[in-house]
């Protein structure tokens, strides 16, 4: 992922910052003096010191998706934030006061400006692959991090950038289950002074529910159906094709469905997925 993404960092660049291709590097290593010295080509240099969890946008939500006869939950993915420090080395100056270097840091903080949140057209497709987006801040704020960094490097300090850029992690979290549920809930009656608080429950009913998923020949779940067990028990589907019924599983012998465009079908509950036949 760290690759993609880096990959993609280097287009995003080269397009919104107006980068010459031809002249100029956009690279991610670590840049020591002796690193330094050896560069033949003016470069634009990105270094990952440091990569820890986001922890403000940790989710612990689990997303379903249907499979036949049970359902596939995966953890979403945790947010790292990987920082970098932002350098840019020119062999040599136009004039002592680097100001070609000074040019090139000036057009690439308009750019990640620009793209606090990354634009679908630079997103990487393993990040999309997961549904979110990309996240980057450039940090305004004085850092003696840096400072330490340089020296650590064998480098004086120079100008430069601190950027955060905030990327997904699938941690493969997943776990299947039966798809048709069933809920019982008792229902309790305050009757008056007794027990060890001066208070007396007695149970007064008991509810079992079971839901069901009726799917469409071509899989797509069928909305707004009307659902009949057992010639008595009602209840009509939802948006995703669930209906709740207050019978257990092992009772229902027969569903009959009433669609919306119409069709009439009575089916044997034989799967938790209840698929309409294609009509002749």
């Amino acid at each position: 992922m760290i690759a993609d993404v880096q990959d993609a960092l280097r287009e995003l660049l080269y397009t919104e910052a107006r980068l010459p291709r031809d002249a100029l590097d956009i690279r991610f290593a670590t840049p020591t003096s002796s690193w330094v010295s050896s560069l033949t080509r003016p470069t634009l240099n990105f270094f990952l010191f440091d990569l820890h969890e986001n922890a403000a946008l940790r989710s612990m939500e689990f997303h379903s998706m249907p499979l036949p006869g049970q359902v596939s939950r995966t953890l979403a993915p945790r947010r790292i934030d990987l920082k970098y420090l932002v350098t840019v080395f020119f062999k040599s100056q136009v004039d002592e006061l680097g100001r070609d270097e000074w040019n090139v840091l000036w057009r690439v903080l308009g750019a990640l400006l620009r793209q606090e949140e990354w634009d679908t057209a630079h997103v990487p497709a393993a990040v999309r692959a997961l549904d979110l987006d990309l996240r980057g801040v450039v940090s305004n704020a004085p850092n003696q991090t840096n400072y330490s960094l340089f020296s650590s490097l064998g480098l004086p300090v120079r100008p430069h950038l601190t950027y955060a850029l905030t990327v997904p992690l699938d941690l493969n979290v997943t776990n299947q289950s039966p798809l048709t549920l069933e809920r019982q809930i008792s229902l309790g009656e305050v009757t008056g002074p007794g027990g060890p608080r001066g208070l007396q429950v007695q149970g007064a009913e008991r509810i079992v529910r079971s839901s069901w998923r009726v799917r469409l020949p071509d899989g797509t779940p069928a909305p707004e159906a009307l659902v009949r067990a057992n010639g008595s028990e009602v209840g009509f589907t939802d948006a995703t094709g669930t209906v709740h019924l207050r019978l257990p599983r092992e009772e229902v012998r027969e569903l009959h469905v009433l669609t919306r465009d119409g069709q009439s079908l009575s089916i044997d509950p034989g799967e938790a997925f209840v698929t309409l036949p294609s009509p002749n």
